[in-house]
């Protein structure tokens, strides 16, 4: 078999009744850095035999960069599909390429917040794939339905060895603008705010729920987000996340609603998830008590 090249491992100020203001900070300084889905029996990952090798045998898991993955944006505008796809390289984790004719670049990457935070699998990946605001004065996603759903999707993600994606593990990052933090008030610490599929899951205590994070977000309970993560017949890794607009919303942002352009968006945001060789075991990771983070 030959070998294959691989790689490792429209805003408002807070005040109510305010005139709309659009605010380009954040861009300034360059990019800002229904029930969980069962996992199925693994099949064979592309010329990658499918059984589990010995443990003086086993490889890292690196992803195979001669496959480009597709990455695909859906909302809705006036009850109509919008969507917006393309192929995209592994990269820096920086900006991206423009998607189609949106307001949106795309990166796809491997690492992420969890691995960042010591927080992540010793055996695993994370799979992750950006999108940042090509002009932070405009909407995200362009006309979005009040009370609608986003959903970002890749598809196609190949690596050397057959491996399984942990839903649980699934998370949102959320990066706003400098301006629109300060204009409400609000420390430059506030910047960062996190969706996580697991309601238990804090990063091991450095998120703060109700303060920086949202654990469970990504759960499939009603009115939440959904994260969805399966191997293909192929062996290929399918990710998905879909996500109510209105969790776009920062959560310490005094004005209430949800309604598109009536809350300042972040400017970046990225996706992510673990993935896993068949053969490693999911971590048991102790999960500090809520109150006792909260009293920190």
């Amino acid at each position: 078999m030959p070998s294959r090249p691989l790689v490792a491992v429209s805003v408002f100020f807070c005040s109510a009744g305010a005139i709309p203001a659009f605010s380009d900070a954040g861009t300034a300084s360059g990019q800002p850095s229904e029930t969980r889905p069962q996992i199925a029996p693994e099949p064979q990952a592309p010329g990658v035999t499918g059984t589990d090798p010995e443990p003086a045998a086993r490889t890292m898991l690196l992803a195979d960069d001669t496959v480009e993955p597709t990455v695909t944006v859906r909302w809705h505008r006036d009850g109509r599909l919008v969507e917006r796809s393309g192929t995209r390289a592994y990269a820096a984790p920086l900006g991206g390429d423009p998607l189609d004719d949106s307001n949106i670049r795309v990166y796809l990457a491997l690492g992420g917040t969890r691995l960042d935070l010591g927080a992540g699998h010793p055996n695993g990946a994370i799979l992750r794939v950006g999108l940042t605001k090509v002009d932070s004065r405009r909407a995200f996603f362009a006309g979005i339905d009040p009370g609608s759903e986003v959903e970002i999707e890749v598809r196609g993600a190949v690596f050397n060895q057959p491996v399984k994606p942990d839903p649980t593990k699934a998370m949102m990052h959320l990066k706003y603008a400098q301006g629109d933090i300060e204009a409400c008030s609000l420390p430059l610490s506030a910047s960062n705010q996190f969706l996580l599929a697991d309601p238990r899951d804090t990063l091991g205590g450095f998120l703060r729920p109700g303060v920086d994070a949202s654990p469970g977000a990504l759960d499939a309970a009603t009115g939440r987000g959904r994260a969805e993560a399966r191997t293909e017949d192929d062996g290929s890794i399918t990710y998905r996340v879909v996500l109510p607009y209105g969790l776009l919303r920062h959560l310490q942002d005094p004005w209430a609603s949800e309604l598109p352009g009536t809350f300042f968006e972040p400017v970046h945001l990225h996706a992510e998830v673990e993935i896993l060789p068949v053969w490693a075991e999911p971590l048991q990771i102790e999960h500090p008590a809520f109150d006792t983070l909260m009293q920190e």
